[in-house]
Formats: structure tokens, C-alpha cells, sequence
């Protein structure tokens, strides 16, 4: 395997790994920027949390996560802190008592109201002038990726 080669682990990975971090830094400080001149003191992982949890329904805590690839203690942390903000609340199983589910509040959809549509205009800055059939290849190759590290439980739609 030549250091041309995109297969060669040593060249994909030092091509991938810096790109991907920027974009990801780049993007949390765009979105705690955007959640604290909204209002809300909140980190991208508990807003990612709670748009999940608004998206798939009442999750047990397991399944959350599952999901969100983090153990339970911090899935515990992220749900406290959607809790004390009156986001989400937690609720027992009508089913089994020993399975906590979160759901979100009134006060959780509004602030997803709030939230979503700047998001939105952050996601359009972003992605100006890049055609879609090149961001549908880019979405492709990074699904592709994360099935191939094993993170099947990670959504790529």
C-alpha cells in the first residue's frame, strides 16, 4: 500500500480525523452561541439529547444511551440537566416500574421551536454552495464509515 494509496489507514485517517474535528468544533461554538442568545444554557450534546427525544418519543434511558453512544452516567447528567430546565421529564413504565422513560415537556417543545429554526439558518450558512449531490456523497461516505467502525446504533439519516 503506497502513502497514495486512500486505503492506507495513515493517510485516510490523517486526512479525515483533522477535517472532521474542525467542522465539529467549528459547529458546537456556532450552536452554544446560538442556544445562549436564545435563552437557553445548554450544551450541543443536551440539545442534541432533546431533539432525539422529541424525534423518537418517550425513550427509556437505556435506549437514549444506545443512541447517543454514552454511557449512563452521563446520559443521567445530560437528562438532569434537561430536567432542572423543565425540557424533558422523566417518567416510569406504565408497563415496568424499573424502566425510566424521558418524554418532553411543553416548555422542551417550545424551546425546540425556538432552537430549531436557527439551527436551520446555521445548517444553510454552512452548507451554501455545496451541490447536493456532493453533500448526498459526503453523507454516503460518512454512513458508510460509521458502519464500518461499528456504530450501528449511531443515525445517519
Amino acid at each position: 500500500m503506497s502513502l497514495n494509496d486512500p486505503k492506507n489507514p495513515e493517510i485516510a485517517l490523517g486526512a479525515l480525523m483533522p477535517l472532521i474535528s474542525r467542522i465539529m468544533c467549528h459547529v458546537r461554538q456556532q450552536t452554544s452561541q446560538i442556544y445562549k442568545a436564545l435563552g437557553y444554557d445548554l450544551t450541543p450534546e443536551t440539545v442534541e439529547t432533546l431533539l432525539i427525544i422529541r424525534h423518537l418519543g418517550g425513550l427509556p434511558q437505556t435506549e437514549l444511551a444506545h443512541i447517543l453512544g454514552k454511557d449512563k452516567a452521563s446520559v443521567t447528567r445530560i437528562l438532569n440537566t434537561l430536567v432542572s430546565n423543565n425540557l424533558v421529564s422523566r417518567e416510569h413504565d406504565t408497563h415496568d416500574r424499573r424502566v425510566i422513560r424521558a418524554t418532553i415537556t411543553d416548555e422542551g417543545k417550545l424551546a425546540f421551536q425556538k432552537i430549531y429554526p436557527a439551527i436551520q439558518t446555521l445548517s444553510d450558512t454552512v452548507l451554501a454552495g455545496i451541490p447536493e449531490a456532493e453533500f448526498n456523497i459526503a453523507v454516503k461516505v460518512c454512513s458508510d464509515i460509521v458502519a464500518g467502525i461499528g456504530c450501528s446504533h449511531i443515525h445517519t439519516e
